[in-house]
């Protein structure tokens, strides 16, 4: 099977982002997600699109040190936290990568 990475560093591309990672899904490409920098509010204030992603088996990380930065927890961002060896492995495993950066 086919696997996309979607690293997302910018609020503004949060939506792009959501929508590339579910069209990923409707094609049968294992998705996952790496969200930091301003990407994380974003995350935290669309529990619809967190949901869709999650409840279409995606894969969603955001950083821990982007989410703390900004006084965000686990519960607030709504995914798990974690670092940059997890985007590392999100990007290594990946056929194709896409940075909204």
């Amino acid at each position: 099977m086919k696997h996309l990475a979607l690293i997302v560093s910018r609020a503004a591309d949060w939506p792009r982002g959501v929508k590339l990672a579910l069209a990923g899904r409707r094609a049968g490409i294992e998705v996952a997600l790496f969200v930091m920098d301003e990407a994380i509010a974003a995350l935290a204030g669309d529990a619809a699109g967190r949901s869709a992603l999650l409840d279409d088996d995606c894969e969603v990380v955001a950083c821990a040190t982007s989410a703390h930065e900004r006084g965000l927890g686990p519960d607030q961002v709504g995914v798990v936290l974690g670092s940059q060896d997890d985007h590392a492995a999100i990007v290594h495993r990946a056929d194709r990568v896409v940075a909204f950066t």
